[in-house]
């Protein structure tokens, strides 16, 4: 009888045989010395199949074949599965960075800046994308169902194909995704075709991959019912354990493909609702260094990246842009016919935080088309416009209260608006004259610290003010002593349900219910609909739980004493804090002409109808009476 070691070798080298033969020792030996039992209580001694050792005896088969330098052990690797390991490793390092580069550039300017392309939207596809990839990259492909993983890494790789297209397509979504998207679908396509190659290569190299168990020929499993039911069992936990996990993650990976690929599609067809005005681009951080210096640090030295923002004025028939900013004239410079000067305001609308501008406007533009906004020789123009992520405006990676409201002051002086109310320069002895023309500034809720900056930045443009449910800027900046220590809540409770909303989930479900396009365009923060105020919303977040060491509270304490004393109307009281108490006291002061504790506006505002909006309409008619 042929030895073991020469019926697993296949043929008959003698040379192998040989060595094999005499280097191998006794079993006796190999028994005792593998098991640390003696050989008389081995029954394999006897020659019985059924009790022998096989994993003791192949595991010194390997060993006798290595020493022997037996071909078939000394066989490497074929060269495609060496290539397959280098690529994937390299796919895997390419996807890990922009995954954790799009997560850091949602909160940090510096690498939205440096370390990824350009990109102005939610970052919720390029980090979504990026982590797939990655994700499929780290699986190893089943070997019970290669031919499953073959076929979702090409559905995959398709529906990645066909989100690029649209996204490259599609004028809006072209802009606002950007380069970063661009590269990573193409990334995540690539790394699709590549896993499908690698489960190819898989089910082709498998008996080389998973060697047996047992290289003796002679082997037969033990039969009976205990001995099958143990083999069953083995099997069925090795599957549940390890390959139908496996290949659940890689359904799983599909469906979230194809849940991306379905937002954009509702995307690209929601890219068609007409937008009221236009949309500017600026460059709110070469402004910022302009008007807050002491805040240039880090990427504010130098020029930043131009991102759009939306603004929309409407006023005596005249559409965007009523004056072009070089032949704006001053205020003074044109007489009416009473021969008094022409007075120009403008009611710029700054909204509740986490809601578009429009919907916040609705009420004004109501009056305008009722008459009531025109009067005698004062031109009269409302204004709203959408800070970055919010409506119609692109993504920043920043939502710090200086960094808006460099953005509104370039959007203004870009379109017109701002010089149309520049007041004329006067002689050096002449007392600087008080705007008759200028902003009427309308601001709701949490959005107040923007208006209140904003209006310390450039008081002789200011006329007066209507304030809706205020908040004190050092109440907004005060959050609580434990609020910067939650991180892993932050994360799931802000960050995750942001990148969330661009898996298309809740805008699939809006559409399926018949929601209108600009109702989704124009989502509020907290419905999951629209990924770009989103983000707003969670960098908002977190500029308000940085406090005192936040850009807006170090803006607003250098600016703060430029504030103008202007005629003031507050309707209402803040939800939250001192109920808008320290506001009054501290930013309004002798500005105050009316204080209408009262107020019910509730999360509608004045759109509320009934007496709630006739007062707004009210303070509106009285600041517009000023003169």
């Amino acid at each position: 009888m042929a030895t073991p070691a020469q019926r697993s070798l296949g043929h008959n080298e003698q040379s192998f045989d040989a060595e094999i033969e005499h280097a191998r020792p006794p079993a006796s030996t190999v028994r005792r010395s593998l098991d640390g039992q003696d050989a008389h209580e081995r029954t394999a001694l006897l020659g019985s199949s059924t009790s022998r050792d096989y994993r003791t005896e192949a595991e010194h088969d390997r060993e006798v074949l290595h020493d022997a330098g037996h071909p078939e052990r000394e066989a490497k690797r074929p060269w495609s599965l060496r290539i397959d390991l280098a690529v994937t490793v390299v796919l895997l390092v390419a996807n890990g960075y922009f995954w954790t580069m799009g997560l850091a550039s949602i909160n940090s300017p510096f690498v939205a800046h440096t370390a990824v392309p350009r990109h102005q939207g939610s970052v919720g596809i390029p980090v979504w994308t990026a982590f797939l990839s990655a994700t499929l990259l780290s699986f190893l492909f089943p070997h019970e169902s290669p031919l499953l993983s073959f076929y979702t890494a090409l559905a995959t790789a398709f529906f990645a194909l066909l989100t690029l297209i649209l996204s490259l397509s599609v004028t809006q979504l072209r802009v606002v995704e950007g380069p970063l998207t661009f590269i990573v679908l193409a990334l995540a396509i690539v790394t699709a075709l590549h896993s499908a190659f690698s489960a190819a290569l898989r089910d082709r190299y498998a008996p080389l991959l998973d060697p047996p168990e047992e290289l003796d020929p002679d082997y037969e499993p033990d039969t009976g019912f205990w001995a099958s039911f143990k083999r069953v069992m083995r099997g069925c936990l090795g599957f549940l354990g390890i390959s139908l996990p496996l290949a659940a993650a890689h359904v799983a990976v599909l469906v979230a493909i194809i849940l991306i690929a379905i937002g954009v599609i509702i995307r690209s067809v929601d890219a068609s609702v007409e937008q009221p005005g236009q949309r500017w681009k600026v460059d709110p951080w070469l402004w910022q260094r302009r008007y807050f210096p002491e805040l240039a640090h880090g990427v504010f030295q130098a020029r930043g990246r131009e991102y759009r923002v939306h603004l929309s004025c409407r006023g005596l028939g005249l559409d965007d842009p009523p004056f072009a900013p070089v032949t704006a004239a001053p205020v003074n410079a044109t007489e009416a016919a009473s021969g008094r000067p022409t007075v120009r305001r403008t009611l710029l609308v700054e909204s509740e935080r986490g809601l578009p501008a429009g919907v916040d406007a609705e009420w004004l533009l109501r009056m305008m088309r009722d008459g009531e906004l025109n009067s005698g020789d004062v031109e009269t123009r409302v204004c709203w416009w959408d800070r970055p992520g919010y409506g119609f405006s692109d993504a920043s990676p920043s939502s710090s209260a200086p960094h808006v409201v460099s953005a509104l002051t370039q959007a203004l002086s870009v379109s017109g608006e701002m010089a149309r109310l520049q007041p004329p320069p006067t002689a050096a002895t002449a007392p600087s004259p008080l705007a008759r023309s200028g902003f009427i500034l309308v601001s709701r809720g949490e959005a107040t610290p923007i208006t209140t900056l904003f209006a310390a930045l450039h008081p002789r443009l200011v006329h007066s003010f209507l304030y809706l449910s205020p908040v004190s800027p050092s109440t907004y900046y005060a959050p609580s002593a434990r609020s910067r220590f939650r991180a892993v809540p932050h994360f799931f409770s802000r960050l995750l349900p942001a990148l969330y909303t661009d898996l298309g989930v809740p805008r699939f479900w809006w559409a399926l219910r018949g929601v209108s396009r600009r109702r989704r365009v124009l989502a509020r923060a907290g419905e999951r609909i629209n990924g770009l105020i989103e983000r707003a919303a969670l960098q908002e977040a977190y500029e308000r739980e940085r406090g005192k060491a936040g850009d807006g509270a170090k803006a607003w304490d250098r600016r703060r004493g430029r504030y103008p004393v202007r005629p003031t109307v507050v309707l209402g009281t803040a939800a939250k804090g001192d109920g808008s108490d320290r506001f009054v006291h501290e930013i309004v002061g002798e500005g105050l002409r009316e204080w209408d504790r009262e107020w019910k506006g509730g999360a509608r505002g004045c759109d509320a109808g009934g007496d709630e909006e006739e007062k707004c309409r009210s303070a509106v008619r009285d600041l517009m009476a000023l003169d």
